[in-house]
């Protein structure tokens, strides 16, 4: 199970546009540089977390982006799962999705209980939960 450089870019933008909340609206390349994310790569993501309404955007003078949800209520599942459409983080890592009660997998004896652990992990750890972890030199 390997997460895209989306999701991850997606995630770190949350959570700068969270830090920087009391600013208004940010501008995308204010994130892509000191995100360093490449600009037209974020304006992708960006444009995906607008459409999926985790976050607003402005245009004009004054334009730019900022949250429309609070972190608390965003989980990392679920940007996983907006970046990682295909993405079943529960599929079988030698066969074609999930191991079959009758047939397991060679690995699955050592691979089912990391395989859940990262599973509610993704699921319980809400973005409000990495504010912590996330450089105070930014705010």
């Amino acid at each position: 199970m390997i997460f895209s450089k989306a999701w991850s870019y997606a995630v770190r933008s949350l959570l700068y546009l969270d830090l920087h909340r009391d600013e208004g609206s940010i501008l995308s390349s204010q994130v892509a540089k000191e995100e360093d994310i490449p600009n037209p790569f974020l304006a992708k993501v960006l444009s995906t977390l607008v459409a999926a309404g985790y976050v607003q955007s402005t245009r004009g003078r004054n334009g730019g982006f900022m949250l429309s949800r609070s972190l608390e209520s965003i989980s990392l599942y679920d940007i996983l799962m907006l970046f990682e459409h295909n993405s079943k983080i529960d599929d079988c890592i030698l066969r074609k999705g999930k191991c079959k009660d009758e047939d397991l997998c060679p690995v699955h004896r050592y691979w089912a209980e990391p395989q859940k652990q990262i599973a509610h992990f993704l699921v319980d750890t809400k973005l409000a939960d990495l504010r912590s972890a996330f450089p105070k030199e930014q705010n």
